[in-house]
């Protein structure tokens, strides 16, 4: 009995010590992201200030139909546009950045967590700004920032384009707060069954300009 007690705690030992050193393990290998992500959000110091600036901070209830409607659209169209147009010639930087990423990845394969921290980086102030701008544009549209993240993704379900690789900025500033997570911080994806045939029709109009709203939407806004 002795000798099978002192086997037992041998085994419960080396299964602690397998634990501990594979722990350690994806410590080391999550450690250079989580510091790439924090390297961002350092660079980024100004978007919380910018963020309260949102005057709406209402709860957006959506409806159960999942409609949008006419007012909303034209509302969401005229935040995209009032974003290009701020950052002017500045919006190449992010559109070269998203077609880089993008081409570097298959209609069947993520970008990888490392491609999307360090897309972001290299576009940090520009991203600063594009935010600056868009928190300008949801005030004057009277826009929350729930209902506006509602609208832009039913927007996009309705014409069939699916942003692979999105990143939710809340999951990202989660990861750096919390240290660990980093690999969790793409948005979900939407399905596309089952969209309101309102939302196609009053999509429709606007489908030749989503392309060049879509590297907004990549990287999060």
């Amino acid at each position: 009995m002795k000798k099978l007690l002192v086997g037992c705690l041998v085994i419960l030992v080396l299964g602690g010590i397998v634990v501990a050193v594979g722990s350690y393990i994806l410590y080391r290998a999550a450690s250079p992201l989580i510091q790439d992500a924090r390297n961002y959000y350092e660079g980024m110091s100004q978007l919380p200030e910018i963020e309260r600036q949102i005057e709406n901070t209402s709860a957006h209830t959506p409806p159960a139909s999942g409609e949008l409607t006419e007012d909303q659209v034209e509302r969401f169209v005229r935040v995209q546009q009032h974003m290009r147009k701020s950052l002017g010639q500045r919006m190449t930087a992010i559109e070269e950045k998203y077609k880089h990423l993008k081409a570097n990845s298959d209609s069947n394969v993520q970008v990888g967590i490392t491609d999307l921290l360090s897309g972001l980086r290299d576009i940090t102030n520009i991203y600063v700004d594009a935010r600056r701008y868009q928190v300008e544009a949801l005030n004057a549209e009277r826009f929350s920032q729930e209902e506006y993240s509602w609208v832009r993704d039913r927007m996009f379900q309705a014409a069939g384009m699916e942003v692979g690789s999105r990143i939710d900025v809340e999951k990202l500033e989660e990861a750096v707060r919390r240290g660990t997570g980093i690999e969790d911080i793409r948005a979900d994806r939407l399905p596309r069954p089952n969209v309101p045939a309102r939302n196609r029709e009053l999509v429709k109009p606007y489908l030749d300009r989503m392309d060049e709203w879509i590297p907004f939407v990549f990287f999060g806004l």
